[in-house]
């Protein structure tokens, strides 16, 4: 899964740094919504619980899609306010499937 686009052409050690940290960041925002299986967040709230605020959102919103698209997690129908008083749609954790459902 493609965790870094290189929309700003970066190269080398840039580029490699970059594809690191997103993906680092794509394995702990997954690991916090596993914490919480049951529990719903929107993407601010997963960034004001996982980082630290040099961590762009937009960062945290584009692992939530990925993770969406992936499988991973589940875009639901609950809203929240954000912070700029805007509603928000809320993901969850994705049910694990466990070999005997699939026979």
């Amino acid at each position: 899964m493609q965790t870094y686009y290189n929309t700003n052409s970066e190269v080398g050690l840039e580029l490699r740094t970059s594809k690191e940290k997103s993906f680092l960041q794509q394995n702990r925002i997954l690991s916090y919504f596993q914490t919480f299986p049951q529990d719903t967040f929107t993407p601010e709230e997963v960034w004001q619980a996982v980082f630290d605020p040099y961590v762009p959102l937009t960062s945290v919103r584009r692992a939530i899609t990925n993770l969406t698209e992936v499988g991973k997690l589940v875009k639901t129908d609950v809203f929240k306010v954000s912070s700029f008083g805007k509603r928000c749609h809320c993901w969850k954790a994705a049910a694990p499937v466990f070999a005997k459902e699939l026979l």
